[in-house]
Order: structure tokens, then C-alpha cells, then sequence
């Protein structure tokens, strides 16, 4: 459903009433209720442990992973070995063999090396595999060895997070296995370049040149919400070329922005009464939310990106909704009948709770 005028309207309206973003600068506290904060912890645990967690398909077992930990076990197993184990795969560069994850499987390049960084798997920890024994420094060495940059028709946002990590600004180039350079610094340009694109519209928006409406934001993966993690990791790790420190603070500016015009949007583009539209509509929502606590949570600990005290009183506000959105979602509608009907649906929705559950427990 298009956007009426009436709706670009009251979009409009709330712009004006949004009025400039929290600056981001330093802050020397948390605002916010923890409390309530714990509270939807412990709902999304559970919904996780009695939704997700018994899954077997590899793209729900990563999300448990990333949500609960590398330490997580089901039946007595070790989640992430035995994920590890159903999913790696072994290609040869002359006559050497380097352990990979086929993106097929994970989605998005380096989604899995990105989760064995943010669940601070220790590089010496072997995994066994019908394809051989590999520890995390081996599965890092084999992505970075497989690596053809020109070939990445995705966001980069999982490679910069783990290259930027594995090779500081000091010394940010290696050799792939097939002999090509590859510069640390110039992908972390690129993702940024490619982020400010997403954006564009965004920014038109906040200097009312224009109205908000759906844009190439929303094609990207889980509404434009992943596109900020590599840059702000690639900040935290030490990189400041390119004045990427005043670009992210204008980012996720943008993104406190439009994080207030984002349900006004998904209302008039899903209305209605009808319990599923309804479940549509807070499905929506979550992801947004749940991403975004997520990365300002990461922000906030890491201490990459020093944020005011009205940014963080803004996040306060999507910690504020995520409580209501995770009551909602986990107590009001059928869930097991969306599972039978749409069972993609259901899936997303447990993949959001994941992302979520691991935001709120940074501020917790």
C-alpha cells in the first residue's frame, strides 16, 4: 500500500514534531528503568528457550547462539559445536584446504565469524567436524583466506566487523589464498559509503527537504538496522580514517531520527484491526527495536561512540517499547498458528527476539 497524501501529511507533522536528533557526545550516565529492563530480559529468555532454542535449522540455531551464548546447551550438547559441525564446509586453494561458511547458509559473509567474535569465543576452542578438527582462529584464517571483496553483492557490515578486529589500522592488509591484496581501510570506506547512501533519504528528511517514506533503507537486511554495527565496530577497534567518527555520530543521529517516524510509517502501511495485520505491525516494530537496542546497547558498553544525555534518554524511550512490544507479542496472539500458517513469519519474529534479548541484556 502507497503512502496517501493524508498520511505523508500526519508523517510530516511528526517530523516537525521529532525536531533535531540527540546530539552525541558524551554522556556520564544510563537513563532509563532497570526493572523493566530486567523484566523484558527475562520474557524474551524464555520465549527464546521455549520457541527457538530446539530449532534445527542453522539460520534460528545461529540467532539462539548469538542470544544465549557459546556456552548454550540443548539435550546435553553444545549448541554451537553441534551448528558448527552440521554447517562448516572445506574448499582448496592449491592443494591447501581452508575451513569456510558458505553464505548460503549464513546469509550474509562473516555473519558466523561475527558471532564467535560477539560471543567472545576464545580462538584456541576446537571445533570437530566431519571436515576436520578447527579451532576459531583457523575458521578466521580460512574466511579471510577465501575472501574476494569485488564478488561481495551484500552489506559489508559482518566483514567489517570482524576485520577490523582481526587487523588493526596499523597493519590493515593481508593476502588471500588466491594472491589479492586486500586493504582493511578501504572496506571499511566502502560499507561507509554505501551506509550513507542507504541514508540519503534519511538525511533529506531531517533537513525537511523532504517526507518520510519507505526508501533503499528498508531493502536492506532487517530494515537498515545491521548497516551501523560494522562502523561502529570498526570505531571501537581503533579506525579513524576517512573522519569516520563524525560520519557515525551523523548516522546514528539519523537513526534516533527516524526511529520515531519508523511506527508512524508502518501504521499507514499496514492498517487495520485484523489480529495479523496487528501481529504484522508489532512484528515490524520489534525488528526495528530490538536491533536498534541492541546496537545502542553495544555502543553504550563498548564505550566506541560516547553518546548525551538526550541520546540516551532516547534510548531509554526503545527500551520503553521493546517492553511493551515483547508483552505483546508473547502473551496476545497465537503465535503456534502463525507457526502452522507463515511459518517464515514466526521464524522472524524469533530471529528479532534473539537480537533483542541480546540488546536488553546490555542494559541490564
Amino acid at each position: 500500500m502507497r503512502l496517501n497524501r493524508r498520511s505523508l501529511l500526519l508523517l510530516a507533522a511528526s517530523a516537525a514534531a521529532v525536531g533535531a536528533a540527540p546530539r552525541v557526545v558524551r554522556a556520564q550516565s544510563s537513563p532509563g528503568n532497570r526493572a523493566q529492563d530486567e523484566e523484558t530480559a527475562a520474557l524474551l529468555r524464555e520465549f527464546i528457550l521455549q520457541r527457538a532454542s530446539d530449532s534445527t535449522q542453522p539460520w534460528m540455531e545461529m540467532h539462539v547462539v548469538l542470544a544465549l551464548g557459546a556456552g548454550f546447551s540443548r539435550g546435553g550438547e553444545n549448541l554451537l559445536d553441534e551448528l558448527v559441525a552440521k554447517i562448516l564446509e572445506v574448499r582448496t586453494v592449491d592443494m591447501r584446504q581452508y575451513p569456510y561458511f558458505p553464505v548460503d547458509v549464513e546469509r550474509h559473509p562473516f555473519h558466523m565469524l561475527q558471532i564467535l567474535q560477539a560471543t567472545d569465543v576464545p580462538y584456541d576452542r576446537a571445533f570437530v567436524t566431519p571436515k576436520g578438527r578447527f579451532t576459531r582462529r583457523d575458521l578466521v584464517q580460512g574466511g579471510t583466506a577465501l575472501l574476494t571483496p569485488d564478488e561481495i553483492g551484500d552489506e559489508l557490515s559482518w566483514i567489517v566487523s570482524v576485520l577490523t578486529k582481526e587487523f588493526p589500522p596499523t597493519k590493515d592488509r593481508f593476502t588471500t589464498a588466491r594472491g589479492e591484496e586486500v586493504v582493511v581501510q578501504d572496506l571499511v570506506r566502502r560499507h561507509l559509503v554505501e551506509t550513507e547512501e542507504a541514508y540519503a533519504d534519511v538525511f533529506e528528511v531531517m533537513k525537511r527537504q523532504k517526507l518520510y517514506d519507505k526508501g533503499p533503507l528498508h531493502s536492506t537486511a532487517c530494515n537498515g538496522t545491521h548497516l551501523l554495527y560494522g562502523l561502529v565496530e570498526a570505531l571501537g577497534n581503533g579506525y579513524r580514517g576517512d573522519d569516520l567518527e563524525a560520519r557515525v555520530e551523523r548516522l546514528i543521529e539519523a537513526t534516533l531520527f527516524r526511529a520515531r517516524l519508523e511506527p508512524v510509517l508502518i501504521e499507514r502501511r499496514m492498517p487495520g484491526d485484523d489480529p495479523m495485520v496487528r501481529l504484522n505491525r508489532e512484528a515490524a516494530n520489534l525488528t526495528l527495536v530490538g536491533h536498534l537496542v541492541e546496537m545502542f546497547g553495544y555502543i553504550h558498553q563498548s564505550g566506541a561512540v560516547q553518546m548525551s544525555e538526550g541520546a540516551l534518554r532516547a534510548v531509554a524511550a526503545l527500551r520503553a517499547r521493546l517492553a511493551a512490544l515483547t508483552a505483546t507479542i508473547t502473551t496476545d496472539y497465537d503465535l503456534a498458528k502463525l507457526q502452522k500458517d507463515v511459518p517464515q513469519a514466526y521464524k522472524l519474529i524469533l530471529g528479532d527476539a534473539c537480537h533483542a534479548y541480546r540488546g536488553i541484556r546490555f542494559w541490564t
